[in-house]
């Protein structure tokens, strides 16, 4: 990773966490593509956000990462005369040049490569241009992230599952696209957020847009010997950032679920009060993904009765006390519930409590 000045660390911190700003540096500079990611904003995000976005993409370059703005359709030219006013960018029309080349031209001279193609539709583009051009795409629209009917933002959108939540009446069809890219180009990340959240969106796990995805296949098993256990363990000791000190607790897990990829795992202990959740790990870049919420519904679609403790300092406990119908802290442990009934509790606060 290259080194960070004092004045971009102090800026990254702003963002958001460090572990998590650097473990993105380290990805995205680890990759080949011909730019770090292809921006596709709509008219109303060039015309509030140009001076933001002018802001932000410099900072990219500062960190080396060149990201190239792709423009098309009938508002392509009036989005590019926007833009020309910010000296960061450089133009050049798609169809009269190497865009391949244009862009690495534009990385030598520290310059934002504007690819314009007022001819071409924006799905046309895109299916031509990822991944040579990059895997990365970010739609950047002037109302942000989608939003459901009640005005909150979501932070996921499931394009091959059905029922999904009604959206907010949209300006263009992103679910629409989003499908097909991921239908066609497997792989690719598709996200949307405002200029204003672009940084946010790109390097810390939460996010400040919507991501589009498939969906993951989680995979349940009633008997942990069905489970791949060198992958398991080294799914867990990713998530946890340790190596585990003994593999023996893993003879009581019963249930298992986990994502077929092995990049996110629930483990299930079984409980005459109900199922004790042994392990949740789930590895960095997947937690961006929403795999940790696609698991818990999984699970507790399945199981009615869970309980589980976590350390006390665990930030992640925010968001277990919304899962849980009550919680009772015990020394170092914070004890979690829910469906248990209540003459039962007891018993899980003490099981929770003595377990090693």
């Amino acid at each position: 990773m290259i080194t960070l000045s004092k004045t971009i660390r102090l800026f990254l911190d702003s963002i958001g966490r460090r572990d998590e700003y650097e473990f993105y540096l380290n990805k995205f500079q680890s990759e080949h593509s011909a730019c770090f990611a292809l921006l596709c904003p709509d008219p109303g995000s060039i015309e509030a956000g140009a001076e933001v976005l002018a802001f932000d993409l410099h900072f990219l370059l500062r960190l080396e990462l060149v990201p190239a703005i792709l423009l098309c359709g009938s508002d392509a030219e009036r989005m590019r005369s926007v833009l020309a006013r910010e000296s960061v960018f450089d133009f050049c029309l798609l169809a009269e040049a190497d865009p391949l080349a244009f862009i690495r031209s534009a990385r030598l001279r520290e310059k934002v490569p504007v690819l314009v193609a007022e001819g071409v539709e924006l799905e046309e583009a895109l299916l031509r241009w990822v991944p040579a051009m990059a895997n990365r795409v970010h739609f950047i629209r002037a109302a942000g992230g989608l939003k459901g009917l009640n005005g909150e933002l979501m932070p996921h959108l499931y394009t091959h599952r059905e029922n999904v939540q009604p959206l907010e009446e949209l300006e263009f069809d992103y679910p629409a696209l989003a499908r097909k890219l991921l239908d066609e180009r497997p792989g690719v990340h598709l996200s949307i957020t405002s200029p204003i959240n672009l940084l946010q969106e790109i390097f810390t796990v939460k996010g400040a847009g919507t991501l589009f995805r498939k969906g993951s296949t989680i995979l349940h098993f009633s008997d942990i010997s069905a489970v791949d256990r060198d992958r398991l363990v080294h799914l867990l000791e990713a998530s946890f950032g340790k190596k585990l000190k003994d593999e023996s607790f893993l003879a009581n897990v019963q249930e298992v679920y986990i994502e077929k990829n092995y990049r996110g795992a629930v483990l299930l202990e079984r409980h005459a009060s109900g199922l004790y959740l042994s392990k949740f790990a789930v590895g960095r870049e997947a937690r961006g993904e929403g795999l940790a919420l696609e698991l818990w519904q999984q699970v507790c679609g399945n199981h009615s009765a869970l309980f589980w403790r976590s350390n006390a300092g665990n930030p992640f406990n925010s968001w277990y006390q919304q899962q849980a119908d009550g919680q009772h802290r015990s020394g170092k442990w914070q004890i979690f519930w829910r469906g248990i009934l209540i003459e039962n509790i007891s018993g899980v606060i003490e099981f929770c409590s003595i377990r090693s």
